[in-house]
C-alpha cells in the first residue's frame, strides 16, 4: 500500500514538473518572439543587407536563439510526462507520439544556431580586401545557410503536430 502511494506521488510530481516545464517553455517562446521583433527589428529588403547588418544585431540574434533553444529544451519534459501519463492505457500511442514530438523538437533545436555560421560569413563579407564578387558569393552562402535552417524548421513543424496528434489519439483511451 505504501509503495503504491509513493508511486502515485512520484507520477504526480512528473506530471507537475512536465506541465510546468511546458508552460515555461511557451513563455520563453514568447520572449524570443518579442526579443526578435524589438531587438532585431525589421528585415532588410535585399540579401546583402542581411549580411552587412549582422554584426550590429549579432548579440540580439544570439539572445533570441538561446531563448528559443531554452524554450525547446523545456518542451522535452512535457512530452516525457505525457508518455508517463499515457503509457498504462495506450503504450504504442504514448511511445510513438512522444518520440515524434521529441524528434520534431530535435529538428527545431538544430535550427536555433544559424548565427554560428552567419558570424563567420559576416566576418568574411566585411573583411578588408573582399571583392564585390566575393561578397555576392558570400551573400548566396548566407542564403544557403538559411535554406538549410528553414528545412529543419519545416521538419519540426510537420513532425511535432504529428506527435501531438498521436498523443491526443492515445488520450481517448486514458481515464
Amino acid at each position: 500500500m505504501m509503495n503504491e502511494l509513493q508511486n502515485l506521488e512520484q507520477e504526480k510530481s512528473v506530471f507537475r514538473y512536465g506541465g510546468l516545464s511546458g508552460l515555461l517553455g511557451v513563455i520563453l517562446f514568447l520572449v524570443a518572439i518579442f526579443a526578435s521583433s524589438v531587438l532585431v527589428g525589421t528585415d532588410p529588403p535585399d540579401l546583402a543587407g542581411w549580411v552587412t547588418r549582422f554584426p550590429d544585431i549579432q548579440m540580439a540574434r544570439v539572445i533570441e536563439n538561446l531563448t528559443y533553444l531554452s524554450g525547446l529544451v523545456l518542451q522535452v519534459p512535457l512530452f516525457l510526462a505525457l508518455y508517463v501519463a499515457l503509457r498504462k492505457t495506450n503504450l504504442a500511442g504514448a511511445l510513438f507520439g512522444s518520440a515524434l514530438g521529441i524528434l520534431g523538437l530535435g529538428a527545431l533545436v538544430v535550427s536555433t544556431t544559424p548565427h554560428v555560421a552567419h558570424a563567420k560569413l559576416a566576418d568574411l563579407y566585411n573583411a578588408a580586401g573582399t571583392t564585390s564578387a566575393d561578397q555576392a558569393s558570400i551573400a548566396l552562402m548566407w542564403q544557403a545557410v538559411w535554406g538549410m535552417i528553414d528545412m529543419m524548421v519545416a521538419i519540426g513543424f510537420l513532425v511535432i503536430p504529428l506527435g501531438i496528434f498521436v498523443l491526443g489519439a492515445a488520450m481517448f483511451s486514458a481515464p
